[in-house]
């Protein structure tokens, strides 16, 4: 697989990210770190490629409490859900699905894989530029 995307395999990924955007309520925050891209490359994805219309700006009302469930949880069980997150991130398993599994907010995913130290995959956008001498 080459390390930029090609137009078959962006199409893929942008079409993978609206079904979370849109079907699962993911953040451009989740993608980004889910897929490995800048903001910028998740957006464009989203919008240019896959023709998502984004969200307006602003949060969902259950903010706060998407907020504090990391906090809120027992230092001993939050230890065990981000092993237990960063085992399947590594499998391949996306923060949207294991939200679901484990019936957390997908913010909460996200900081339990911060708390494990799971760094997001690295994704090139672009094809390599050559050098001029």
């Amino acid at each position: 697989m080459p390390s930029y995307l090609t137009t078959r395999t962006e199409e893929a990924l942008a079409r993978r990210m609206a079904a979370d955007y849109l079907g699962h309520g993911a953040s451009i925050r989740v993608l980004m770190f889910q897929e490995g891209l800048s903001y910028g490359a998740a957006h464009r994805l989203l919008t240019k490629v896959a023709g998502v219309e984004m969200r307006r700006r602003g949060s969902p009302a259950n903010q706060r409490a998407m907020r504090s469930e990391f906090d809120d949880l027992d230092p001993d069980r939050r230890d065990k859900l981000a092993a237990e997150c960063a085992d399947a991130f590594a499998r391949g398993t996306r923060i949207t699905e294991l939200a679901q599994q484990l019936d957390l907010y997908q913010l909460t995913v996200l900081r339990l894989l911060g708390h494990a130290e799971v760094a997001p995959p690295r994704l090139l956008n672009r094809a390599p530029r050559h050098r001029r001498f």
